[in-house]
């Protein structure tokens, strides 16, 4: 077995088993001869409950995690079509990517249960604001796939996904050289992917809030123009209750 794969089962165990067999694969390692894979074994983070659920997701179900990154692509494709100008279904492209998010953080959970974790209020939350937060970015995507979180995504995070590392740590790891200069670089390309993906949800959250707005007004016109036609019938009908109580009255009055 290679030393990834052997990395990638160290982050399929039970979260209390990391530590040991993490610290075990170093020493053994380091035995080997291989000093250098030792020590950047030895510098894995051992994940925090959120991101541990996460990676499980990931080697459990990965078929489901695939269906997040599909509705969120057409979220995306309905965020610019909206700001384009052109026609869309935003909501429901967002309540679709809603829906799974929710299937996913239900199966994270009965994860969490199942290993003997609370599925706390707090690890939920941070759960499914990981799983909508990753699935807009390419490079979160990937980091997600892999399955080797130390800790769940927030908005504008550096995440560190170990031996892999999408985005390098702002940590020195213990025997690992480091590129700064390319370290820096793709964490800016990440913050720019970010900032534009923020502008671009706030565009065409905007551009839906005016659309609403327009629909809104056009009802109101809508109801103001069937209240006014509602008022003229009942007029309409007062006026002919009244001939008919006239007509009636005169025909009484021959009767008699």
């Amino acid at each position: 077995m290679s030393l990834d794969d052997r990395v990638s089962e160290l982050y399929r165990l039970p979260l209390e088993e990391f530590t040991a067999t993490r610290d075990t694969l170093s020493k053994q390692l380091r035995g080997d001869g291989d000093k250098e894979a030792a020590a950047r074994v030895k510098a894995l983070k051992k994940p925090n409950i959120a991101a541990w659920a996460l990676n499980q997701l990931a080697h459990r179900h990965p078929d489901e995690l695939e269906e997040l990154f599909e509705v969120t692509s057409r979220v995306r494709d309905a965020q610019r079509k909206v700001m384009s100008g052109r026609k869309a279904d935003l909501r429901a492209a967002t309540d679709e990517r809603n829906a799974v998010v929710g299937r996913l953080t239900k199966l994270a959970q009965e994860i969490l249960e199942e290993g003997g974790h609370g599925a706390a209020g707090q690890t939920m939350s941070a759960i499914a604001d990981s799983l909508v937060a990753v699935a807009s970015d390419e490079q979160g995507a990937e980091a997600l796939r892999g399955g080797r979180l130390s800790r769940e995504f927030k908005p504008g995070a550096v995440v560190d996904v170990g031996v892999l590392g999408v985005v390098p740590d702002d940590e020195e790891e213990p025997g690992a050289e480091r590129d700064t200069d390319a370290g820096k670089r793709v964490a800016i390309e990440a913050a720019q992917r970010r900032a534009e993906e923020a502008s671009l949800q706030a565009d065409a959250a905007e551009a839906e809030a005016r659309r609403q707005a327009d629909e809104a007004e056009q009802a109101d016109r809508r109801a103001k123009s069937a209240a006014e036609a509602a008022e003229f019938a009942r007029r309409a009908a007062e006026a002919r209750r009244a001939e008919a109580d006239e007509a009636a009255e005169a025909l009484r009055r021959l009767e008699e």
